[in-house]
């Protein structure tokens, strides 16, 4: 058994716009029609898919999300699917691969780019790399000759550390040598990311949502009684669980800072990370009496957190949500109802003073999860009276 054999598969996350050829790139990768690709301007990919393989020696994953970066898809779509990619890449992906396409970079394809830049965060642009689809129409250039044409294309690959690569599903499939050969391409794409991972000593990228995703799914898998089954099943089917336990928590988030969470930007972590917590805390739900934790939305895009309401009890089941273009959550009771509204009052204003979606982001989730830390810490301290008191009880 060599020592392949005994490493484990590095989980290859590809992000990017709708047409630019992200399914048909995960094809290429893993030399296998996995994923559902053709030319439509609407997304192919509606869900979060995952695909195994084997190449040049190395076990890997490929994880296509949806269009994330895309307004085709509707919000709970788009939410819903980034959760699933949270959980398909927990405890962390090896590398982020941007997906994007050569070819004439005006306006409208700059706004992709502009996007990924304002989403992610600097440590995510260190765990990622660059991979241009459409690599025909290059046209005797070089990739990095077509970057050093576009000051932004360049400012982008520079930040990811030049770690850039080309493929062309159409044209390259059946050369084995040369430039135009997407085996040879693929195998320098995954030497890259070979040696992205030595120089951040073999450490994937994570972030504490992460963690905690991997950390519920850890947990679902002990609570499945059932021991004839493999662990790659048990893992099945403990996501499948907490895919729906967080679309319930994480009802009242906005898209803009699920998406800045996945991709790193740290106040959207923490006031995703928070939410998740309080809603954690044990404690018994009664309408009137419930302390909701509440995510608000801002212009459709931007601005969430996380608010909790003092009132009685604490319990970090009611989620609710409040901002334009975001829908209602889940509301439990009187309380829950206050704390929706309150954060969605503080996210719209926190959000309507940033200058770009990343500062609407930071603005909205920094004063709810301010917020959210207090009531959490209330939470655990009410918690603690109630079990010093029980216990007392049964002294007695």
């Amino acid at each position: 058994m060599g020592a392949t054999e005994s490493q484990p598969k590095k989980r290859i996350v590809l992000l990017g716009k709708t047409g630019d050829g992200k399914s048909s790139a995960g094809n290429t990768i893993l030399r296998q029609q996995v994923f559902t690709s053709k030319a439509s301007a609407n997304s192919v990919t509606a869900e979060c898919v995952s695909g195994d393989g084997k190449v040049d020696g190395r076990k890997i994953t490929v994880i296509d999300t949806p269009g994330i970066f895309d307004t085709g898809l509707d919000e709970e779509t788009i939410k819903s699917e980034i959760i699933r990619s949270l959980i398909e890449s927990a405890p962390g992906p090896d590398v982020f691969t941007i997906v994007l396409k050569v070819g004439r970079y005006t306006g409208q394809e700059m706004e992709i780019v502009d996007k990924i830049v304002e989403y992610c965060g600097d440590d995510t642009f260190k765990h990622s790399v660059i991979l241009f689809t459409h690599g025909e129409q290059l046209e005797g250039q070089t990739i990095e000759e077509f970057v050093k044409q576009s000051p932004k294309l360049q400012e982008l690959v520079d930040k990811c550390g030049g770690r850039c690569h080309v493929i062309d599903s159409k044209y390259w499939k059946k050369r084995h040598m040369g430039y135009k050969s997407n085996r040879v391409q693929v195998k320098n794409l995954l030497d890259t990311i070979e040696q992205k991972l030595k120089d951040n000593e073999n450490a994937c990228y994570t972030n504490e949502l992460f963690q905690t995703v991997e950390e519920e799914i850890q947990e679902e898998m002990k609570n499945i009684n059932e021991d004839s089954l493999p662990l790659i099943e048990k893992r099945e089917m403990a996501k499948k669980i907490v895919h729906k336990k967080l679309l319930i928590r994480l009802a009242g988030v906005a898209t803009g800072t699920l998406t800045g969470a996945f991709l790193g930007i740290g106040v959207a972590v923490a006031s995703v990370v928070a939410l998740l917590k309080a809603a954690n805390i044990p404690g018994v739900v009664k309408a009137g009496t419930v302390a909701g934790a509440a995510a608000a939305g801002a212009t459709g895009i931007a601005a969430a957190g996380t608010v909790a309401v003092e009132a009685g009890l604490v319990a970090g089941s009611g989620i609710g949500a409040a901002g334009s273009g975001i829908a209602a959550g889940v509301f439990l009771g009187a309380a829950a109802l206050a704390g929706a509204i309150g954060g969605g009052v503080t996210g719209f204003k926190a959000a309507d003073e940033g200058d770009s979606v990343s500062g609407a982001i930071k603005n909205a989730a920094k004063l709810n999860y301010e917020n959210a830390k207090g009531a959490v810490k209330k939470a655990q301290k009410h918690q603690y009276k109630l079990f010093k008191k029980e216990e007392s009880t049964m002294r007695l």
